[in-house]
This record gives structure tokens, C-alpha cells and sequence, in this order.
């Protein structure tokens, strides 16, 4: 089981707080909403975690060791992580597979799982397609797909349902709200929100 510690943590941009003696504790298996108004650090709180943004005080542990002692990229394989915005280059997105599969620590072999795909209503012809004539909707549910084929114990997701329709936002929630690993998701939409398997938390 791992834990990983927030422990009030501050963070000021233009001598203006964003986060203000903030603290969380989630392990495997939780399952976290965070919302509240844009500018309020929601996607901030997810570089802290993922070693992308440094605070002005506060601890930051995994399995209680402090993240000073950790190598930042032995903290980043903990993590699937899915942003909304999903810019990539013009190649097809079997390609885009390809090299994901290359990367060192990945355990994605460059195939995607048809099950999942056909539960995310991800068409597998659209694998030959340049990836950036995809859709938004498309690039998303691409996105999600190799996440959970990462296989890493938590999930970090930015607002990932914004371009699905009704139908595919709540499969999504299902299938997250229902796995084994832990979630850290951003959203302010009413699927997520009406979950009753997340706990909620408003910054």
C-alpha cells in the first residue's frame, strides 16, 4: 500500500496565495475530487505531485519518506497522468504508441487493449489517422486508454471528460470511480460531482 502526504503546503504567485496550509493524505484505492473556481490551484496541486512546481513550505511524502529523498523520476512512474490539453505532434497515432512503448519504466508494449477500447468507444482504425486530425473527444479517450495500460497505482486527471459527451463522461467515471488504483481527479463537472464514491474537495 502507498501513501503519499501532503502536509500543509503553501504556495503564493505574484505575493497572491494559492495554496494556503494546504494538506491531503490519499492512498491506493482512494478516490479524490478536486474542484473549485479557476485560479483556486487545482492543476497546481498536480505539478507539485508530479515534481513540476516547488512550494515555499509545507512536506511532501511518499510512504513517509520525504520527497527530497526521492529521484523525481522514481516519483513520476507512481503516476498516470491525463491533461485536458493534449498537444502532440503531427505523426500517426500508431506511432504516438510506439514511442510511448520506448519510454524507460513503461510497461506499455505499444498495443492497445481492445476491451478498452471498445469500452471507451475508441475506434482502432483511427490508430493510422495523423493524431492531431483526431478530435478532442478522440485525443482524450486515446489519452485514457494508455493511462490505464501504464499500470501505475495512481491516476492524475485534468479535467479529461471536458470534450466527451454524457454517455462516455459517465462510463469514464464509472471505470475510475470503480478501479483499484488511487485517483486524484480536477473537475467541476455533474458526473464526476454526483460520484458518490469520491470524496470531494473544494479548494
Amino acid at each position: 500500500m502507498d501513501t503519499i502526504e501532503l502536509l500543509n503546503i503553501n504556495l503564493n504567485f505574484n505575493k497572491k496565495p494559492v495554496l494556503n496550509n494546504f494538506s491531503l493524505t490519499f492512498s491506493n484505492n482512494d478516490k479524490i475530487l478536486i474542484s473549485g473556481n479557476s485560479g483556486k490551484g487545482k492543476s497546481t496541486l498536480i505539478k507539485i505531485l508530479l515534481g513540476f512546481q516547488q512550494f515555499e513550505s509545507g512536506t511532501y511524502k511518499i510512504n513517509s519518506r520525504a520527497i527530497e529523498e526521492y529521484n523525481i523520476f522514481e516519483v513520476r512512474k507512481m503516476f498516470a497522468y491525463v491533461d485536458q490539453e493534449i498537444s502532440l505532434r503531427k505523426i500517426s497515432a500508431k506511432q504516438y504508441l510506439q514511442e510511448i512503448s520506448k519510454f524507460s519504466g513503461n510497461s506499455f508494449n505499444g498495443v492497445l487493449d481492445e476491451q478498452l477500447c471498445e469500452y471507451f468507444e475508441f475506434d482502432l482504425n483511427l490508430l493510422d489517422k495523423d493524431i492531431q486530425k483526431l478530435s478532442g473527444g478522440e485525443k482524450q479517450r486515446l489519452a485514457i486508454i494508455i493511462s490505464i495500460m501504464l499500470k501505475r497505482p495512481f491516476f492524475l486527471l485534468d479535467e479529461i471528460t471536458s470534450a466527451l459527451d454524457k454517455n462516455l463522461k459517465e462510463k469514464t467515471v464509472s471505470y475510475f470511480s470503480s478501479c483499484s488504483e488511487g485517483v486524484i481527479a480536477i473537475s467541476h463537472d455533474e458526473v464526476w460531482l454526483k460520484n458518490s464514491n469520491f470524496k470531494k474537495v473544494i479548494l
